[in-house]
């Protein structure tokens, strides 16, 4: 059996537009949250910071844990990225695209972002409900 591979995911809410967040894809391939790889010495809070960064251009004021979610081949180490005035993400690194919307509306979204989504809707009513 293979390693489980580390990585985290980052939820980016547009200000005042709760409802939509950040989504960002590389080229020809399907749309997913901010996020990646967990570096050798690095723990997830950094990670976070440094693939938005990275990706995206942004910094967030705060970070904050949401949740832990293993799929079949990663864990997802998933935070909440806060910003005191509404963001505005430029594609970075490998992301060719970035875009805010509805999680329930976006095409194309990646497989196992889908299932994280709903898992983390199903855990957390609050967050849940800012998205209706």
């Amino acid at each position: 059996m293979k390693p489980v591979k580390h990585r985290v995911s980052i939820i980016c809410r547009h200000g005042k537009q709760s409802q939509k967040w950040l989504w960002v894809r590389k080229p020809k391939a399907p749309w997913t949250l901010p996020g990646g790889k967990i570096e050798a010495g690095e723990t997830p809070p950094q990670a976070a910071i440094r693939e938005l960064q990275e990706e995206t251009g942004l910094q967030a004021d705060t970070l904050t844990f949401l949740m832990r979610y293993e799929g079949e081949a990663r864990m997802h180490y998933v935070f909440e990225a806060d910003f005191a005035q509404a963001p505005k993400p430029s594609a970075n690194h490998e992301i060719a695209e970035c875009s805010f919307g509805h999680p329930e509306r976006m095409s194309s979204l990646n497989g196992e972002i889908k299932a994280l989504i709903k898992s983390l809707l199903a855990c957390d009513r609050t967050l849940a409900d800012s998205i209706r």
